[in-house]
Protein backbone atom coordinates (compact mmCIF):
# COMPACT_ATOMS: atom_id res chain seq x y z
CA UNK A 1 0.00 0.00 0.00
CA UNK A 2 2.78 2.68 1.07
CA UNK A 3 4.68 1.47 -2.22
CA UNK A 4 1.28 2.27 -4.15
CA UNK A 5 0.90 5.53 -2.69
CA UNK A 6 4.67 6.36 -3.10
CA UNK A 7 4.75 6.07 -7.30
CA UNK A 8 2.09 8.24 -7.25
CA UNK A 9 3.38 11.05 -5.26
CA UNK A 10 6.49 10.58 -7.68
CA UNK A 11 5.30 12.33 -10.22
CA UNK A 12 4.14 15.21 -8.31
CA UNK A 13 7.31 15.33 -6.22
CA UNK A 14 9.52 15.39 -9.13
CA UNK A 15 7.08 17.96 -10.75
CA UNK A 16 7.87 20.38 -7.94
CA UNK A 17 11.63 19.90 -7.70
CA UNK A 18 11.30 21.10 -11.35
CA UNK A 19 9.72 24.32 -11.06
CA UNK A 20 11.84 25.34 -8.08
CA UNK A 21 15.18 24.35 -10.15
CA UNK A 22 13.38 26.52 -12.95
CA UNK A 23 12.70 29.35 -10.71
CA UNK A 24 16.06 29.23 -9.27
CA UNK A 25 17.82 28.98 -12.64
CA UNK A 26 15.99 32.40 -13.31
CA UNK A 27 16.97 33.88 -10.12
CA UNK A 28 20.43 33.10 -10.44
CA UNK A 29 20.07 34.39 -14.25
CA UNK A 30 18.30 38.07 -13.11
CA UNK A 31 21.36 38.26 -10.59
CA UNK A 32 24.01 37.47 -13.05
CA UNK A 33 22.59 39.99 -15.77
CA UNK A 34 22.63 42.82 -12.68
CA UNK A 35 25.94 41.96 -11.40
CA UNK A 36 27.58 42.77 -14.76
CA UNK A 37 26.28 46.10 -14.22
CA UNK A 38 29.10 48.52 -13.77
CA UNK A 39 29.72 52.81 -14.35
CA UNK A 40 32.54 54.81 -13.58
CA UNK A 41 33.10 58.53 -13.98
CA UNK A 42 36.63 60.74 -13.88
CA UNK A 43 36.92 63.21 -10.75
CA UNK A 44 39.51 65.99 -10.79
CA UNK A 45 40.92 69.05 -9.89
CA UNK A 46 42.31 72.51 -11.15
CA UNK A 47 43.34 75.82 -10.78
CA UNK A 48 41.27 78.99 -12.42
CA UNK A 49 43.19 81.90 -11.30
CA UNK A 50 44.65 84.06 -8.94
CA UNK A 51 44.35 87.99 -7.10
CA UNK A 52 44.18 89.53 -4.53
CA UNK A 53 40.71 88.91 -3.94
CA UNK A 54 40.08 85.61 -3.98
CA UNK A 55 43.41 84.10 -3.58
CA UNK A 56 44.10 81.08 -5.12
CA UNK A 57 40.87 80.14 -6.95
CA UNK A 58 40.46 76.54 -8.31
CA UNK A 59 37.81 74.23 -9.45
CA UNK A 60 37.21 70.19 -8.23
CA UNK A 61 34.84 67.92 -10.23
CA UNK A 62 33.27 65.02 -8.43
CA UNK A 63 31.47 62.08 -9.12
CA UNK A 64 30.21 59.58 -6.22
CA UNK A 65 27.33 57.00 -6.15
CA UNK A 66 24.90 56.12 -3.26
CA UNK A 67 21.95 54.14 -2.53
CA UNK A 68 18.63 55.46 -0.89
CA UNK A 69 14.99 54.13 0.30
CA UNK A 70 12.76 56.18 -1.38
CA UNK A 71 8.69 56.15 -1.72
CA UNK A 72 8.16 57.10 -5.51
CA UNK A 73 4.63 55.79 -5.73
CA UNK A 74 3.35 56.23 -2.24
CA UNK A 75 3.04 52.39 -1.67
CA UNK A 76 6.71 50.98 -0.45
CA UNK A 77 10.07 51.96 0.17
CA UNK A 78 12.35 51.30 -2.97
CA UNK A 79 16.33 51.34 -3.46
CA UNK A 80 17.54 53.80 -5.85
CA UNK A 81 21.35 54.39 -6.91
CA UNK A 82 21.62 58.05 -7.06
CA UNK A 83 24.90 59.37 -9.23
CA UNK A 84 25.88 62.59 -8.65
CA UNK A 85 28.09 64.98 -10.57
CA UNK A 86 29.30 68.08 -7.90
CA UNK A 87 31.02 70.94 -9.29
CA UNK A 88 32.93 73.37 -6.82
CA UNK A 89 34.50 76.13 -7.43
CA UNK A 90 35.81 78.14 -4.21
CA UNK A 91 39.30 80.26 -3.14
CA UNK A 92 41.66 80.53 -0.26
CA UNK A 93 40.42 83.73 0.27
CA UNK A 94 36.55 83.29 -0.46
CA UNK A 95 34.06 83.10 2.38
CA UNK A 96 31.72 80.17 0.56
CA UNK A 97 31.91 78.79 -2.25
CA UNK A 98 30.02 78.17 -5.55
CA UNK A 99 28.76 74.21 -5.95
CA UNK A 100 26.45 72.65 -8.59
CA UNK A 101 25.01 69.10 -7.80
CA UNK A 102 23.23 67.08 -10.26
CA UNK A 103 22.44 63.77 -9.83
CA UNK A 104 20.71 60.66 -11.71
CA UNK A 105 18.31 58.41 -10.04
CA UNK A 106 17.73 54.68 -11.58
CA UNK A 107 16.46 51.72 -9.38
CA UNK A 108 18.58 49.53 -8.22
CA UNK A 109 17.30 46.48 -9.87
CA UNK A 110 17.60 48.05 -13.02
CA UNK A 111 20.63 51.42 -12.85
CA UNK A 112 20.84 51.42 -16.26
CA UNK A 113 17.60 53.07 -16.58
CA UNK A 114 17.14 56.34 -15.44
CA UNK A 115 14.25 57.66 -14.28
CA UNK A 116 14.34 61.71 -12.73
CA UNK A 117 17.82 63.94 -12.67
CA UNK A 118 17.62 67.51 -12.01
CA UNK A 119 20.85 69.97 -11.54
CA UNK A 120 20.74 72.36 -8.77
CA UNK A 121 23.02 75.35 -7.84
CA UNK A 122 23.43 74.45 -3.64
CA UNK A 123 25.96 73.06 -0.96
CA UNK A 124 24.44 70.06 -0.21
CA UNK A 125 21.88 67.74 -1.80
CA UNK A 126 20.35 64.48 0.36
CA UNK A 127 17.26 62.03 -0.42
CA UNK A 128 14.31 61.31 2.06
CA UNK A 129 11.62 58.65 1.56
CA UNK A 130 9.19 61.31 0.47
CA UNK A 131 11.23 64.33 -0.86
CA UNK A 132 15.15 65.72 -1.92
CA UNK A 133 16.34 68.23 0.13
CA UNK A 134 18.65 70.89 -0.86
CA UNK A 135 21.34 73.41 1.74
CA UNK A 136 22.64 76.37 0.49
CA UNK A 137 24.60 77.62 2.78
CA UNK A 138 24.64 81.29 3.82
CA UNK A 139 27.67 83.64 3.47
CA UNK A 140 28.78 86.35 5.61
CA UNK A 141 26.28 86.15 8.41
CA UNK A 142 22.92 85.12 6.21
CA UNK A 143 20.75 82.13 6.74
CA UNK A 144 21.21 78.50 5.23
CA UNK A 145 18.30 78.19 3.01
CA UNK A 146 17.00 75.03 2.59
CA UNK A 147 14.86 73.54 -0.61
CA UNK A 148 12.37 70.02 -0.40
CA UNK A 149 11.43 68.84 -3.47
CA UNK A 150 9.03 65.98 -4.11
CA UNK A 151 10.06 63.24 -6.85
CA UNK A 152 8.82 65.22 -10.11
CA UNK A 153 11.19 67.83 -9.50
CA UNK A 154 8.31 70.34 -8.17
CA UNK A 155 9.51 72.22 -5.12
CA UNK A 156 7.43 71.43 -2.12
CA UNK A 157 8.73 74.46 0.16
CA UNK A 158 11.50 76.35 0.95
CA UNK A 159 12.95 78.27 4.25
CA UNK A 160 15.82 79.60 6.46
CA UNK A 161 17.63 76.99 7.90
CA UNK A 162 14.98 74.67 9.37
CA UNK A 163 12.17 73.16 7.66
CA UNK A 164 9.38 71.71 10.33
CA UNK A 165 7.28 68.86 8.78
CA UNK A 166 4.25 67.30 10.11
CA UNK A 167 3.13 63.70 10.40
CA UNK A 168 -0.85 62.49 9.62
CA UNK A 169 0.13 58.56 10.88
CA UNK A 170 -0.66 56.01 7.51
CA UNK A 171 -2.32 59.59 5.65
CA UNK A 172 0.34 62.27 4.53
CA UNK A 173 2.81 64.75 5.81
CA UNK A 174 2.72 68.35 5.62
CA UNK A 175 5.64 71.00 6.13
CA UNK A 176 5.61 74.88 7.53
CA UNK A 177 9.03 77.24 7.48
CA UNK A 178 9.93 80.71 8.35
CA UNK A 179 11.56 82.89 5.30
CA UNK A 180 13.18 86.08 6.34
CA UNK A 181 12.80 89.14 3.68
CA UNK A 182 15.75 89.77 2.43
CA UNK A 183 14.66 92.94 -0.12
CA UNK A 184 14.78 96.30 0.49
CA UNK A 185 11.37 96.47 1.90
CA UNK A 186 12.51 96.88 5.95
CA UNK A 187 8.68 97.04 7.07
CA UNK A 188 8.21 93.09 5.95
CA UNK A 189 9.46 90.90 8.40
CA UNK A 190 8.86 87.66 6.67
CA UNK A 191 6.88 84.90 5.20
CA UNK A 192 5.31 81.93 7.09
CA UNK A 193 5.10 79.01 4.12
CA UNK A 194 2.91 76.36 4.44
CA UNK A 195 2.81 73.08 2.06
CA UNK A 196 0.45 70.13 1.33
CA UNK A 197 2.21 69.37 -1.56
CA UNK A 198 3.77 71.50 -4.68
CA UNK A 199 0.18 72.35 -5.69
CA UNK A 200 -1.36 73.07 -2.57
CA UNK A 201 1.12 75.42 -0.30
CA UNK A 202 0.25 79.00 1.46
CA UNK A 203 2.55 82.06 2.40
CA UNK A 204 1.72 84.60 4.73
CA UNK A 205 3.66 87.77 4.42
CA UNK A 206 4.05 89.17 7.82
CA UNK A 207 4.45 92.33 7.67
CA UNK A 208 4.79 95.40 10.90
CA UNK A 209 4.95 99.17 10.85
CA UNK A 210 9.20 99.20 11.46
CA UNK A 211 12.02 97.13 11.09
CA UNK A 212 12.34 94.36 13.26
CA UNK A 213 15.08 95.16 16.16
CA UNK A 214 18.66 95.45 15.09
CA UNK A 215 19.02 92.63 17.57
CA UNK A 216 17.09 90.65 15.51
CA UNK A 217 19.31 90.21 12.29
CA UNK A 218 18.66 87.94 10.23
CA UNK A 219 15.27 87.60 11.63
CA UNK A 220 15.04 83.97 13.17
CA UNK A 221 11.96 82.72 15.08
CA UNK A 222 10.93 79.59 17.01
CA UNK A 223 8.55 77.96 14.25
CA UNK A 224 6.11 75.33 16.48
CA UNK A 225 2.63 73.25 15.83
CA UNK A 226 0.24 73.43 18.88
CA UNK A 227 -2.57 71.32 18.84
CA UNK A 228 -5.97 70.77 21.07
CA UNK A 229 -5.42 67.52 21.51
CA UNK A 230 -2.59 65.41 23.66
CA UNK A 231 -2.38 62.85 21.06
CA UNK A 232 -0.42 64.61 18.83
CA UNK A 233 3.23 64.91 19.98
CA UNK A 234 6.82 65.87 18.63
CA UNK A 235 8.87 62.99 18.05
CA UNK A 236 13.37 64.06 18.80
CA UNK A 237 14.34 60.72 16.86
CA UNK A 238 12.44 61.66 13.20
CA UNK A 239 12.49 65.49 13.88
CA UNK A 240 8.68 65.68 13.35
CA UNK A 241 5.49 66.27 14.72
CA UNK A 242 2.84 62.71 15.10
CA UNK A 243 -0.53 64.04 14.60
CA UNK A 244 -2.35 61.00 15.73
CA UNK A 245 -5.90 62.68 17.04
CA UNK A 246 -5.74 63.50 12.83
CA UNK A 247 -4.97 59.64 11.89
CA UNK A 248 -8.38 59.05 9.68
CA UNK A 249 -7.98 62.70 8.25
CA UNK A 250 -7.49 61.55 4.67
CA UNK A 251 -6.57 64.96 3.18
CA UNK A 252 -5.62 68.67 4.44
CA UNK A 253 -9.40 69.74 4.10
CA UNK A 254 -10.51 67.67 7.59
CA UNK A 255 -7.22 69.22 9.67
CA UNK A 256 -8.53 71.33 12.74
CA UNK A 257 -7.64 72.08 16.19
CA UNK A 258 -3.62 73.03 14.69
CA UNK A 259 -2.24 76.05 15.41
CA UNK A 260 0.98 77.04 13.73
CA UNK A 261 3.15 79.50 16.21
CA UNK A 262 5.82 82.19 14.98
CA UNK A 263 7.48 83.24 18.26
CA UNK A 264 9.69 86.39 17.25
CA UNK A 265 11.68 86.20 20.97
CA UNK A 266 14.16 88.59 20.16
CA UNK A 267 11.99 91.42 19.16
CA UNK A 268 9.38 91.57 21.95
CA UNK A 269 7.19 94.21 19.61
CA UNK A 270 6.28 91.47 17.22
CA UNK A 271 6.05 88.80 19.54
CA UNK A 272 3.97 86.09 19.73
CA UNK A 273 2.12 85.56 15.97
CA UNK A 274 -0.80 82.46 15.99
CA UNK A 275 -1.90 81.11 12.87
CA UNK A 276 -4.83 78.45 13.46
CA UNK A 277 -5.58 75.93 10.54
CA UNK A 278 -8.98 76.03 9.85
CA UNK A 279 -9.83 73.29 7.44
CA UNK A 280 -6.74 72.94 6.45
CA UNK A 281 -6.44 76.64 5.43
CA UNK A 282 -4.28 79.51 7.21
CA UNK A 283 -6.97 81.80 9.12
CA UNK A 284 -9.70 79.52 7.61
CA UNK A 285 -8.60 81.36 4.20
CA UNK A 286 -8.51 79.90 0.35
CA UNK A 287 -5.67 82.89 -0.49
CA UNK A 288 -2.49 81.22 -0.79
CA UNK A 289 -0.95 84.76 -0.38
CA UNK A 290 -1.71 86.22 2.43
CA UNK A 291 -0.43 89.04 4.46
CA UNK A 292 -0.72 89.72 8.28
CA UNK A 293 -0.32 93.03 9.77
CA UNK A 294 1.23 92.87 13.09
CA UNK A 295 -0.80 95.08 15.70
CA UNK A 296 0.13 97.62 18.17
CA UNK A 297 3.56 97.40 16.85
CA UNK A 298 5.49 100.89 17.47
CA UNK A 299 8.80 102.35 17.48
CA UNK A 300 10.54 103.00 21.01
Amino acid sequence: MNARLLLSLLPILLWCCSEKSGQRANSDKAAAQLLTYADSSTSSFRFLKQDTIGGLQYRTVETTYKVVSVDMDDKELTHYLVKFNTITDAGTQLEGQTRTIQFALSPLENPSKTILTAKHDCDELTFDWQHYQTVKHGCCGSLDQVNYYDYQNKLLIEGDSKIVAASIPNQFTFYFAFQSEQGKDTTTIGTLNLSYSSSEAYHIKIKALHPASEDCGPVVPIVTLRSTNAKDTYDEGSKQYDLWSQEHNKSPRELNGLTIRVNFDCDSKLGIIDIPLVNGRPFGKEDKNQVYQVKNRSRE
